[in-house]
């Protein structure tokens, strides 16, 4: 079917803070195991202009961005000196200045507009996010990571949850563990308490 946006990272849970039209694209959905190589399928744009396409991929870049897609893959690279790699069944999208998205096998990897030096990483069935500064967000295995803030490093895997907000803080989850703050909209929120976090929770790991 056709679908006239890029992309969408959903960056909170149960409705997407990101959806970005860019144009038309064809919507691909291949739940094979993914593959390593391009089997002829790879689209690159570089600081906007096209060279490379072949397949069903897509690549779009800003000024100064790289998108490299590959493997039923989308990839848009909007913010100046920002990278988005996307492949086999992926969207990663980057709107930052001098940010970087990768998302593999079924992934969504984004960072939205206005943030500066975020990274996003997504593989196996899962979605990362982040808005703000210098966060580093990763989520593997069934796994959703959002971040809002500055100087954050999330990591989920197995299946684990959180978005959290904030500066500063270290969070990893594994094996369905889960961190969500209340939203930031609630009068009730004080930001300074939800930074300089060191939060470790696995499940699976304990009694």
């Amino acid at each position: 079917m056709k679908k006239t946006v890029l992309g969408a990272v959903t960056l909170c849970a149960g409705a997407p803070l990101l959806a970005v039209g860019v144009g038309t694209a064809t919507a691909r959905a291949d739940t094979s195991t993914a593959q390593q190589t391009t089997n002829g399928d790879l689209s690159i744009s570089v600081s906007g202009i096209k060279v490379v396409q072949t397949g069903g991929s897509t690549a779009e870049s800003g000024f100064l961005g790289l998108a490299i897609a590959s493997n039923g893959s989308q990839a848009g690279a909007f913010g100046p000196g920002s990278v988005a790699i996307a492949s086999n069944g992926s969207f990663a999208g980057t709107f930052g200045l001098l940010d970087t998205a990768i998302a593999d096998n079924n992934s969504n990897a984004g960072t939205l507009p206005f943030g500066i030096g975020n990274t996003s990483i997504a593989r196996d069935g899962s979605t990362a996010g982040t808005v703000g500064f210098f966060n580093r967000v990763t989520a593997t295995n069934n796994s959703s990571a959002v971040a809002r803030g500055a100087f954050n490093n999330v990591t989920a895997d197995g299946g684990s949850t959180t978005d959290i907000s904030g500066n500063a803080n270290s969070v990893t989850l594994r094996c369905g563990g889960s961190l969500t703050d209340p939203s930031d909209s609630s009068p009730e929120i004080v930001l300074s308490a939800q930074s300089n976090r060191i939060v470790t929770r696995a499940p699976c790991e304990t009694g």
